[in-house]
């Protein structure tokens, strides 16, 4: 270290001077190591597998991403019984621990890069479609996602009730939702306690976030008299609020942070990473087991059995595709594949909903714009690095949300929720972070040259309840290619309506005495076709709602829960698939409608109550005393 500090200065030193310079690098460096070090995630078994082959458990479990990660947990509690949990991916890397840098995982190996198939109706200003990255490591989305820890609403839940599902309305799953958190604003446990808790394995903190255009929004929308509520997962559900997060010391708090680390030294917990289960095996209509690789070792099956059940928790993309591969699955496309039926169950991969995204683009301070400054970046890297704190560690204005109700300011329950992303002025990696949305080329450079000029905020105006559904198809029988997504976004007009409705909506703060102080401006992205009509016509928004529109990643809905007498219910209440034994699915794919909010705290409930429903069902039976 002293030559290198040596060689590369020109003025030489007697020596003191290039230690402490090596001790401060050396501190930086560890500090860096500390992030993630490799001892911090569970221990992988796959090679154990490899060598000596795998015993029979109680149950295995399909994907340790939000739910799955949780019913490993929760089911490993009980020594007696032997869980196998099968991941695809790996420990995640040190970006994933960073708030600030989770854009950076989006075209890497630690997610699964799909698309949406592309469309006339959305989407149009994409260059492949809408871009569906999905997690693949250990904690699954949890470990990629924005943190944001919102739950929706209680008539979401109520709602899934009164479709026929007992034990899921807000009052019956609200325990569990409290059951995993723990919660670290003491603000919010004295004014919302009822609605929170303390003590479980999930950290859920305020952001570290000073960004002042969070204040600027939040008093625009005061003016128009839009108010600020505490605490958006409590018996509030519409206004803007600055939401907590899946966070703890600036660093991400995923699903296998809070759930696999603690169980990592369980006799009775296997986790396999890079395991990519090919097919579910029945016996008899019951499952009986998986099949899946491992690594680089494609192509050399490992059968692993299970006396109990198989819990699929792939996600909402992944668990149709397995089903059907499985031989699960709607037979007319089974019978395209030569895919052995086991089940014709014609709606697995039916029903897929999503928060369809538009991006508003607005410039401020033009005439006195904050820039990116090295000296400060400078400091932030040595503050984060160091001691956990700074803009590094939190996610910027991310963490302001709105939730409005374009049709009834007074109503109880939004349709429309908000979004803010802030980019400075002459931010260094801007074009990085738009490569990563993939737009088109004309879109992107637009956007790149109004950086180098002025401050930037993209606001999200985000569909809450979607009329429109798609589909999860296979491509192929090989169960290495990706699944066909048919987002079908904006096939129903009703949602093209409310999403105009949400842009005006916002646009109403730019009349606002606080926008104008601030120098806020809408921003006319240039689109050839949309440019030629009337830029305040509903025919105007519409062209653009149509070429802007995307994902913001909250796919759900493909084996949806639902009574016996609904024929496009995939699995009962208790989220068994109809039709054979031994299999349940745990994660959003269970969903019959989508919440009306961000989706990975409510798939960490959905977990926590799977959980309980299979303890339910194996509990021991209580000897009979004689008399």
């Amino acid at each position: 270290m002293e030559a290198l500090l040596n060689s590369q200065c020109a003025a030489q030193s007697l020596g003191p001077a290039n230690q402490l310079f090596a001790m401060l690098i050396q501190t930086i460096m560890a500090a860096q190591c500390s992030i993630s070090p490799p001892d911090m995630w569970p221990k992988d078994y796959g090679p154990t597998a490899l060598a000596q082959g795998l015993e029979e458990y109680d149950f295995i479990i399909v994907g340790a991403g939000s739910a799955g990660s949780v019913v490993a947990n929760r089911l490993s509690e009980n020594p007696d019984w032997k869980i196998l949990l099968l991941e695809a991916g790996g420990d995640p890397p040190i970006e994933s621990e960073i708030p600030l840098m989770l854009m950076h995982m989006m075209n890497t190996s630690h997610v699964w890069n799909y698309y949406a198939e592309k469309s006339p109706l959305a989407s149009k200003g994409y260059k492949k479609g809408s871009y569906w990255p999905r997690g693949k490591m250990l904690g699954g989305c949890s470990s990629n996602n924005a943190m944001i820890y919102v739950r929706g609403n209680s008539r979401d839940y109520d709602r899934w009730e009164e479709l026929g599902n007992p034990t899921w309305s807000w009052k019956d799953v609200l325990p569990y939702f409290k059951k995993s958190e723990d919660n670290g604003a003491y603000h919010i446990q004295e004014e919302k306690g009822a609605f929170h808790g303390v003590g479980g394995p999930l950290k859920v903190n305020t952001f570290m976030s000073n960004d002042m255009t969070k204040l600027i929004v939040v008093e625009a929308a005061a003016e128009l008299g839009l108010i600020e509520i505490m605490d958006v997962n409590s018996d509030e559900f519409t206004g803007y609020c600055v939401v907590q997060g899946t966070i703890k010391d600036g660093k991400r708090y995923s699903t296998a942070k809070a759930f696999l680390n603690p169980a990592k030294d369980r006799k009775n917990l296997h986790i396999i990473k890079h395991a990519h289960v090919t097919k579910i095996n029945f016996e008899a209509g019951v499952a009986r087991g998986v099949t899946f690789d491992i690594g680089d070792h494609i192509g050399k099956d490992i059968v692993a059995k299970t006396k109990k059940e198989v819990v699929l928790s792939a996600g909402a993309l992944n668990t149709p595709q397995i089903l059907k591969l499985s031989g699960v699955g709607p037979k007319e496309e089974l019978d395209k594949f030569d895919i052995p039926v086991v089940l014709d169950s014609p709606f697995v991969g039916e029903n897929l909903q999503d928060h369809v995204i538009v991006p508003v683009v607005l410039s401020f301070h033009k005439s006195r714009p904050i820039t990116v400054k090295v000296d400060e970046l400078m400091d932030s890297i040595y503050s984060y690095f160091r001691y956990g704190m700074g803009p590094i560690g939190s996610i910027g204005s991310t963490d302001l949300v709105g939730f409005v109700n374009t049709q009834s300011q007074a109503a109880r329950f939004p349709d429309i929720q908000y979004h803010h992303f802030v980019y400075k002025a002459k931010t260094p990696d801007f074009a990085t972070i738009l490569g990563k949305f993939e737009m088109e080329d004309y879109i992107n450079a637009q956007l790149i040259e109004l950086n180098k000029k002025a401050e930037i905020l993209i606001v999200f105006v985000t569909l809450l309840n979607p009329k429109s559904n798609g589909n999860i198809k296979l491509r192929s029988a090989n169960p290495y290619d990706p699944p066909v997504i048919n987002a079908n976004y904006l096939e129903d007009h009703r949602d093209v309506a409310t999403l105009i409705r949400g842009i005006r909506y916002f646009r109403r703060m730019l009349t606002t005495q606080n926008f104008k102080d601030h120098e806020m401006e809408e921003f006319k992205i240039g689109i050839p076709e949309c440019d030629k009509l009337d830029f305040e016509s509903d025919s105007y928004w519409e062209c653009y709602v149509r070429y802007m529109s995307t994902t913001i990643y909250h796919p759900v809905g493909t084996a949806k829960m639902g009574p016996a007498e609904d024929p496009s219910a995939v699995l009962d209440s208790t989220l068994k698939l109809r039709g054979v034994d031994g299999l349940r699915v745990v994660d959003a794919s269970i969903m019959p409608n989508i919440v009306s909010g961000n989706t990975n705290a409510p798939t960490i409930m959905i977990g926590e109550k799977a959980s309980d429903f299979i303890k339910e069902q194996y509990k021991p039976i209580p000897k009979k005393t004689e008399l």
